[in-house]
């Protein structure tokens, strides 16, 4: 698969938005939960969230990546400074290692794969695309917290990561969490 990844800015919302719209999991959040921290999520609709992420698309720096297979969006990747994840970083996966520079040290929070795209190399792409991205833009490190149960994918279990493409994306693992979770970062070489 020969796949194609760009910043998931204004000039691409279109493609964002019919990604996006293909699957409920998606079109239900808009990749939003992890930016709204405490019960504040329970104020939003689904058309507010939509809106605060069209509104993300639109600033300087993209909240994530688009890969594209021809022209055809297949894939997302939010990657973003901790300090835009609030609910993300209070959660005990999520949460950053002591001492950690919330705007330096940017996350893995949510990926996406059409259907007809998943098992190919996608999430690893992506994570190798989001590492670079976060680096031209400062980044000193980049994290994520994939789902590390064996069992089997339900629903949309994966949407946070999973070690494998992580790994083979250049991630190691900084800390176990929980049962069925891992901290894992990826540093620019120095």
């Amino acid at each position: 698969m020969s796949v194609r990844v760009h910043p998931a800015d204004a000039s691409r919302w279109a493609d964002l938005e019919a990604l996006f719209e293909s699957a409920s999991a998606t079109r239900n959040c808009w990749c939003m939960w992890w930016r709204i921290a405490g019960n504040a999520w329970r104020e939003t609709t689904k058309a507010s969230r939509r809106a605060d992420f069209k509104a993300l698309a639109s600033k300087a720096i993209a909240p994530g990546l688009l890969a594209y297979d021809e022209d055809q969006p297949v894939g997302w990747v939010q990657v973003t400074p901790r300090s835009a994840v609030p609910r993300f970083n209070a959660g005990r996966t999520g949460k950053p290692e002591p001492g950690a520079d919330l705007d330096k040290v940017w996350v893995l929070t949510c990926f996406f794969t059409a259907k007809s795209h998943r098992r190919q190399g996608l999430m690893e792409a992506l994570a190798r695309a989001a590492c670079t991205f976060a680096a031209e833009h400062g980044a000193t490190a980049v994290e994520a917290a994939p789902l590390t149960s064996g069992r089997a994918l339900q629903w949309s279990d994966g949407y946070v990561g999973l070690p494998g493409p992580l790994e083979r994306a250049g991630f190691e693992t900084v800390a176990a969490r929980g049962k069925a979770r891992a901290l894992m970062r990826s540093e620019p070489p120095k």
